[in-house]
């Protein structure tokens, strides 16, 4: 379910805006190589990316390792998605791998099969 990130200074002495975009543009550039059209939000509010392939589409949260995603922003997130009318994806980065989280109901995405997804 994880994929790792190649090179050993990824990710040190950047500041959290780096570090965060950094995965923003590794998560859009994974699915942008599935053919999906991937839209990244200015300033990441209020979702980071959005992803768009053959009439489905859904929402993407990014987090890294130093972030955390709060019980308030997880409600106003699970919000956005049921008003937007898609499934959201929490993206998280821990240890140099991505791992990708249906944020409603918790299951987990292999991100080298992203047909999966709902």
């Amino acid at each position: 379910m994880f994929l790792r990130e190649q090179g050993s200074n990824i990710g040190k002495n950047l500041s959290n805006y780096e570090t965060g975009r950094r995965l923003e543009y590794r998560i859009r550039d994974i699915f942008r190589r599935e053919g999906y059209l991937v839209i990244r939000a200015a300033q990441s509010k209020p979702i980071d990316l959005v992803c768009m392939r053959d009439g489905k589409s859904f929402l993407i949260e990014c987090k890294t390792d130093r972030s955390f995603l709060g019980k308030d922003r997880k409600k106003e997130l699970l919000g956005l998605a049921e008003q937007a009318g898609m499934p959201i994806i929490l993206a998280k980065r821990r240890r140099r791998r991505v791992e990708l989280t249906n944020l409603a109901d918790g299951k987990l995405f292999d991100p080298k099969n992203l047909a999966v997804i709902p």
